[in-house]
């Protein structure tokens, strides 16, 4: 049972509590879904030497509680150094949505890998068309990029949205270089079946 009865105690206790008795400050304000938290948990964020366990609680909080209030410091975490947080941050901007799209495209051109790679699964997993012209020109750009597996996430993304429009840049992808991101993008094109989808994917198999 938590130590904190309503959720306005767990948000005093930001500013006074430490290890454990923080932790459970954090989460009994996200099973609250106490949105006026969120500024309180972005300022937590601003402290660089908060420690990497607490800011991963912090950032998946802040993803729980799916405020795009939050949505500049998580685009910020998701450049961080910590793998976990990373993960965290990106599993928030799924859970914050459409307000993400232009921060998570932006993030697909950033000189770090990871960020790339996260953009282009985040993006997949937020799309609920493959009609969104500002995901769809982000991704077309993940497809070109010189890592692979930015490649196969992105060819992954656009599977998941059924993009027709993007067959061309998926049937292109079909001569990859990189086996993985072949094998993306004839599962992507299986996926959105339609009569030009049909035609690269049988023209790939009889090579």
């Amino acid at each position: 049972m938590s130590r904190y009865e309503t959720a306005q105690e767990a948000l005093d206790a930001l500013n006074t509590a430490s290890g454990d008795a923080l932790t459970e400050a954090i989460e009994t304000l996200a099973e609250h879904h106490h949105t006026p938290a969120v500024p309180h948990l972005v300022r937590m964020l601003d402290d660089e030497m908060l420690d990497p366990g607490t800011r991963f609680i912090v950032v998946r909080t802040l993803g729980r509680l799916g405020d795009e209030g939050a949505l500049a410091v998580l685009l910020d975490e998701l450049r961080g150094d910590d793998i976990w947080v990373r993960a965290a941050a990106t599993g928030a901007l799924i859970s914050i949505g459409s307000p993400a799209v232009s921060g998570l495209v932006q993030a697909l051109s950033d000189e770090d890998k990871a960020v790339r790679r996260a953009a282009a699964k985040a993006l997949g997993k937020i799309g609920e068309r493959g009609d969104d012209q500002e995901v769809l020109r982000g991704l077309s750009v993940g497809l070109l990029d010189v890592d692979g597996a930015v490649r196969r996430f992105a060819a992954e993304a656009l599977g998941r949205l059924e993009a027709a429009s993007m067959v061309p840049e998926l049937s292109e992808a079909l001569n990859d270089r990189n086996t993985s991101v072949r094998i993306a993008a004839f599962r992507a094109l299986a996926k959105i079946d339609t009569p030009e989808a049909q035609s690269a994917v049988r023209q790939w198999v009889k090579q």
